[in-house]
């Protein structure tokens, strides 16, 4: 309830006195009593009649009395009613209904409503004269309040209230201490958006500005006089605070100014804290005379600390687990780095003689660069998932084939450290489920390797099985092993970045600390799961839960199916595939990957037309004939997007392919949205090519016993490069660069095509640059990138894309620098069906050339 201002208390205080006044006046008869002169003129009237009564009784003049009595009551309408009673008791006669109405009082005398008057007779009391009264007022409070007194009182009580209450108003202008303040200054202190309080000497409020009754929810002015103390101050947990111990106690008591104090206020949108700053108020005498009080809201810059210190120890955290994350990554990293690195100068140098030393050092090369691939790629998707990025597909797969590749890629692994690895089907499980196989695949990769990594003795056992009823299915997988288990206080944080269960697991076992955290990543994004329980010593489940959505119409395969698949899943590595007839559309500006593309095509029974720019790419398929369009995205004349964007608005509905060297992040928006029905990357990989388009086209996978003969080189590569070493050609500078393609006859041609064309595709980049004709390099850039890839010489790729976007922001410095590293590269081309046919190329600074290394323009000619 709202507090009453101290101009209405003391108001109403002196009315009190005014109504105390007046009622002692009529206690001791100073005031009138009109209830007792009405009483005291009945009683005259009675006994005047009573004399009357007796006299005319006395003649025996009845008749004249009831007309005396009737005329008196006509001329007294508060009688009621009028009785004579002889003394033997009954009535000598009546006026007005006084025989039923009469009701004396108890005691026999005379009250206010009921008069009786004794009538003499000569001798001795001849009888009564009764009269009957109406009441003074009516009965209960509404006659109480027309008592004369009580109206005399309750309208003075009134009147002195109000009088009082707008005299005070002049009054107390002058009276009140905040009033000493001028207006102007008043209206200043009250836009503060600090509290104000100033305190008389007693600590009672003598002004409070709007800012602090605006926090309390109260009126400024009904905040004055109150005692300071008595206001919602709490303590830091919001409790009443204690009487001991508020800030300017000091100053109240000797005038010592206090600053920076804390305390806190229960206040209408919740607790507060104040900080404050007191100030003794000195008068001309320099007596202290009040205490001036800011109190200044820091709730949000309280919160906004305690917030920063919970992000500083965060951060602290993080910054730890990142150090010690860096700390790992930097043994991890060089490990394989210093394979890389290692076997790399000893083939550079040329000191290896044999095939089989160099099959082993390459081998060794490729694994650990692997190995290199999977930390980056593991660090990289965390990456995606932290900023949110990171997308899913949902589409039909078969779990138990997934399961069966990864088994079937890490049985090696086990078999090398004479561990077991199988798998169990538990119950029949669909035929597909929706979801992500990729992302499947690196999440069993995870789980099973983590299982293997921790395991010395025993195996490591996966097994799958399907739970539910008809409203919805769960596929479960558990990853159970054998290994050195994990400590209980330790599961929760095993999902954590950058951790792993004992810190001392880093140093034993490696390990990113990562791959945990991507699997459950990318289970929870799949609608799924993964959970632990471990045994220290005995080893740990981890089981993955998967929703595989609707399941109507797809058929169950029993786990004697499953197993059999186990076949299949190895033999993934060396897919033959065949098309119906159909008819595709290659549309590129490099032959070599018009070439390759027709080559692979047309091997599993495809129909090749070519096309080397988007505008002839269009022309063609508007005149129709073709089932797909494997489209380039970069071209002169015009681009994949600007032609597959006028195929559309033509109203083409083909499936057009995109083939593009950019695999950034966010491409695969603007592809979807330009038209395309889905995206190849370059370097192109042909048998996951090969699977895309068979999904588009209608294709299958052939069954082992379906499969052509491998057709088998007479004369290898390597045998080339050993030929040359014995003198039938020029002497290779460090390691050969051999096309993943070389082995098969057919795209062999195109390998070398690609070989034969270099020279004069290094001569014209030596060119442009020296001429600073940057657009033309960036396109020849653009060539080598995507159709060095393609023919099988991958290590172009990277040189080339640095050297594309070099010559994008024409920086020449940079782009002289790939340059030379793409001439160096060109150097050791090897040329598959070419003895000993090795592309000698270099860029060098004009006039220096190493010996032995021919320039571009000595290739050209």
């Amino acid at each position: 309830m709202k507090r009453m201002s101290s101009r209405f208390l003391l108001a109403f205080g002196l009315a009190s006195l005014v109504l105390s006044s007046v009622l002692a006046a009529i206690y001791i008869g100073l005031v009138p009593d009109r209830d007792n002169a009405v009483r005291a003129g009945r009683i005259a009237l009675a006994e005047s009649l009573a004399v009357t009564t007796a006299a005319l009784l006395s003649r025996g003049e009845t008749g004249d009395l009831q007309n005396l009595l009737g005329f008196v009551m006509e001329r007294n309408p508060e009688i009621l009613s009028v009785g004579v009673r002889p003394a033997h008791g009954e009535l000598l006669f009546s006026l007005g209904d006084h025989g039923s109405a009469w009701q004396p009082a108890a005691d026999g005398e005379s009250d206010d409503r009921s008069v009786q008057v004794p009538i003499l007779g000569a001798t001795a009391p001849w009888g009564l004269l009764e009269l009957r009264y109406a009441a003074f007022r009516p009965e209960g409070w509404i006659g109480w309040m027309e008592n004369s007194r009580v109206r005399l009182s309750a309208f003075l009580f009134g009147a002195a209230l109000v009088s009082f209450f707008f005299y005070l108003r002049r009054m107390l202008r002058h009276l009140d201490p905040a009033r000493a303040i001028p207006a102007r200054v008043r209206n200043a202190l009250d836009t503060l958006t600090e509290g104000l309080l100033v305190l008389d000497n007693r600590g009672q409020i003598v002004l409070a500005n709007k800012s602090l009754a605006s926090l309390l929810g109260a009126d400024p002015d009904g905040l004055l006089g109150s005692p300071v103390r008595k206001l919602p101050w709490v303590d830091a947990e919001g409790r009443p605070a204690t009487e001991a111990g508020y800030p300017w106690d000091p100053t109240l008591a000797d005038g010592q100014a206090v600053q920076g104090g804390l305390i806190y206020l229960r206040a209408s949108g919740g607790r507060v804290t104040l900080r404050v700053n007191a100030s003794p108020i000195l008068g001309g005498n320099q007596k202290r005379q009040g205490v001036l009080i800011s109190l200044q809201d820091i709730t949000e810059l309280e919160r906004k600390e305690v917030d920063l210190r919970a992000a500083k120890e965060q951060a602290e955290l993080a910054n730890k687990a990142k150090s010690s994350f860096l700390a790992n990554m930097s043994h991890e990293i060089r490990t394989p780095m210093n394979a890389i690195l290692g076997f790399t100068e000893l083939l550079r140098r040329g000191s290896i003689r044999t095939e089989a030393e160099t099959r082993k050092h390459l081998d060794t090369i490729n694994t650990s660069g692997k190995h290199l691939l999977a930390l980056i790629n593991d660090i990289l998707d965390l990456s995606k998932i932290e900023s949110g990025r990171l997308e899913l597909e949902r589409i039909p797969f078969a779990c138990h084939q997934v399961i069966h590749e990864v088994l079937h890629t890490l049985r090696v692994r086990a078999d090398q450290t004479g561990l077991a690895l199988d798998v169990q089907f538990q119950t029949p499980l669909p035929a597909t489920m929706l979801g992500d196989p990729a992302r499947l695949r690196q999440i069993i990769t995870n789980l099973v390797g983590n299982a293997l990594k921790f395991t010395t003795a025993g195996g490591v056992t996966v097994r799958a099985r399907l739970t539910g009823d008809q409203g919805r299915h769960l596929v479960i997988i558990d990853v159970e092993d054998t290994g050195i288990g994990i400590a209980a206080h330790a599961l929760q944080t095993v999902f954590q970045p950058f951790t792993q269960a004992d810190a001392s697991t880093n140093r034993r076992f490696g390990g990113t600390g990562l791959g945990l955290t991507i699997s459950r990543d990318f289970a929870l994004a799949m609608g799924g799961d993964i959970t632990v329980s471990s045994t220290p010593g005995k080893g740990s489940v981890f089981t993955i839960v998967l929703d595989p959505g609707d399941l109507a119409g797809i058929p169950l395969l029993d786990p004697a199916d499953l197993a059999r698949s186990k076949a299949e899943a190895a033999d993934t590595g060396s897919e033959v595939w065949s098309f119906p007839s159909a008819h595709i559309l290659v549309v590129d500006d490099s032959p070599e990957n018009r070439e390759l593309a027709r080559l692979v095509l047309e091997e599993v029974g495809l129909r090749v037309s070519e096309a080397e720019n988007g505008r002839v790419a269009v022309d063609k398929v508007l005149a129709g004939g073709f089932d797909l369009v494997l489209m380039d995205v970069q071209m002169p004349v015009m681009d994949g997007y600007a032609a597959t964007t006028a195929l559309r608005r033509a109203g083409c509905e083909l499936p057009i392919v995109a083939l593009t060297a950019n695999a950034m992040k966010g491409f695969e928006t603007e592809i979807e949205a330009v038209g395309f029905s889905g995206y190849l990357t370059k370097p192109i990989n042909i048998p996951h090519m090969l699977a895309d388009l068979a999904g588009r086209l209608g294709g299958r996978r052939l069954e082992a016993s379906e499969r052509p003969a491998p057709t088998v080189l007479a004369t290898s590569a390597m045998d080339n490069q050993v030929a040359s070493a014995e003198g039938e050609g020029p002497r290779i500078v460090g390691t050969p660069l051999v096309s993943r393609l070389a082995s098969n006859p057919r795209l062999a041609i195109v390998v070398r095509r690609f070989a034969e064309s270099l020279p004069a595709k290094l001569v014209a980049m030596e060119a442009a640059l020296a001429g600073q004709s940057f657009a033309e390099l960036a396109e020849l850039a653009h060539w080598l990138k995507g159709s060095g890839g393609s023919v099988g010489y991958d290590e172009f790729f990277e040189p080339s894309r640095a050297l594309e976007q070099a010559a994008q922001q024409a920086q020449a410095a940079l782009a002289h620098k790939h340059l030379t590293a793409i001439g160096e590269l060109a150097n050791r081309l090897e040329v598959p069906g070419a003895p000993a046919t090795i592309v000698t190329a270099a860029i060098e600074t004009p006039g220096r050339h190493s010996p032995g290394v021919r320039t571009p323009s000595e290739i050209a000619t």
